[in-house]
């Protein structure tokens, strides 16, 4: 996963590293939080350049306060870059057109025109949200693991399995291993997030199938959390990444060691999820059973049980597809 902001301002923008398939973000999220406007035409030179196996249309999230008004336009802008980068670019194959949605009919409305205009495999989804979101004035960042999430990505899949043959891939999930099974046991195919650098810049490492520990920079409050020594670390877990192969103990010196163990934590378990949901969903379940139940967030997976198993019902009932 790479993103365009990174190479906006590039005279020449290439890959500093090999990719195998590079899914290449557009930047407008990133761009949005810190009120920067990007050019469409600069833009797609990048995603040309770099020739990316997925990309999405320069789409217009939202943000916290906006007006329902101003959502709808920013959908408008939206929908107008996914026609324009399938018809007028070299992307066509490679396009992964983004949902925003800030209510339930503009959901199935909004997805219903993907599915007649949308040229893709693929929708990422992007800001869903409900009428409180106007008066919302927190971080909007990560998503982070809540029953308010949890509604949303039971909503947002359901209909997107109902009224779409798209596979999702969610934009913001997957900082951490608690948060990603979620989406994955709802039925999502796909991730991203760049939480697990910022947590890394914050002090924190992650745990293959739990949370975040704090090793450095004592003085950190960013979303909570344990502290850990070394020597509680190695007891833990045994990391095979590149840092803790060579060097675990810059793990409490540099960040940039914590970012890197952070990306092969989660590539891990995003690998994980995808090979246990092919052994069946009972045996996933099982899975998740045993590391939820080790954690705080244990009452919020018996909650996506309950949501799934709702949805089922409901599509059974109503004859939903």
């Amino acid at each position: 996963m790479d993103s365009v902001f990174n190479y906006y301002r590039k005279e020449n923008p290439k890959l500093g590293y090999k990719a195998g398939e590079l899914f290449l973000d557009n930047g407008a999220y990133t761009a949005n939080m810190q009120n920067i406007k990007l050019k469409r035409e600069r833009i797609i030179e990048i995603q040309e350049k770099l020739d990316p196996s997925k990309t999405i249309p320069f789409d217009y999230p939202f943000k916290t306060g906006m007006l329902t008004s101003v959502m709808k336009k920013r959908w408008e802008k939206t929908a107008e870059n996914i026609v324009y980068w399938q018809s007028s670019t070299t992307l066509d194959s490679s396009l992964v057109p983004s949902i925003h949605a800030w209510n339930k009919e503009s959901l199935q409305n909004n997805l219903s025109w993907l599915q007649k205009y949308g040229n893709s495999d693929y929708l990422a989804v992007g800001s869903i949200v409900n009428s409180e979101f106007s008066q919302y004035t927190g971080f909007f960042g990560d998503r982070q693991p809540n029953k308010t999430l949890i509604d949303m990505l039971s909503y947002s899949i359901e209909a997107i399995k109902r009224i779409t043959d798209f596979k999702i891939h969610i934009m913001g999930l997957g900082s951490s291993p608690l948060s990603i099974h979620y989406g994955y046991y709802l039925g999502i195919d796909s991730t991203d997030s760049s939480g697990y650098r910022r947590k890394a810049a914050y002090g924190q490492i992650v745990l293959p199938g739990t949370g975040e520990r704090y090793v450095g920079n004592d003085t950190a409050t960013f979303g909570g959390g344990v502290s850990m020594n070394r020597k509680e670390l190695k007891l833990l877990h045994n990391c095979d990444c590149q840092i803790c192969r060579i060097n675990q103990d810059s793990l409490w010196t540099d960040w940039k060691s914590r970012a890197i163990h952070n990306d092969h934590v989660m590539k891990n378990e995003r690998k994980l999820a995808k090979n246990l949901i092919k052994q069946g969903e009972e045996t996933y379940e099982k899975y998740l059973n045993e590391i939820y139940k080790k954690s705080s967030l244990n009452y919020l997976w018996e909650y996506v049980k309950l949501k799934k198993k709702y949805n089922r019902i409901s599509n059974i009932l109503f004859g939903r597809r």
